[in-house]
């Protein structure tokens, strides 16, 4: 906001329907009441996250691309195109959680499967001519 006001931009706010519910909004209530309290609290949690490194147990995800829809992922299917996928296949639950990657590419290798027996099912283009 306080960026498109300096620029001089057109700045068109509302508020999310769901805003009032989300949990951001008691982090800040509870950031907010901190402050009160101790007016550096904000910059404190900064500079103590600013001192926070990384184990060596720690391991950084590779950066790889969707294969479904080509953005940059850590995975070869992104949590985006799993949770579009589950939605229109009606199961928009298969994206939640740890093991999701996991249902889904069981979920997708079911598809395949079934795809391939429904092919193998199917007339050939000469035994719908002779009927």
């Amino acid at each position: 906001v306080m960026y498109a006001h300096l620029k001089k931009l057109d700045y068109f706010s509302t508020e999310c329907t769901y805003a009032p519910q989300a949990y951001r909004g008691y982090v800040r209530e509870l950031l907010k009441n901190m402050e009160k309290i101790r007016p550096s609290s904000i910059v404190d949690i900064i500079h103590s996250a600013e001192k926070m490194e990384l184990g060596s147990d720690v391991k950084i995800p590779t950066k790889l691309k969707c294969c479904q829809c080509g953005f940059i992922s850590s995975n070869k299917i992104c949590k985006a195109c799993i949770l579009l996928d589950g939605l229109n296949k009606g199961r928009p639950r298969i994206a939640i959680g740890k093991k999701a990657l996991i249902a889904y590419e069981e979920d997708v290798q079911k598809d395949l499967e079934d795809a391939k027996v429904e092919l193998k099912e199917a007339p050939t283009p000469e035994e719908t001519k002779e009927t």
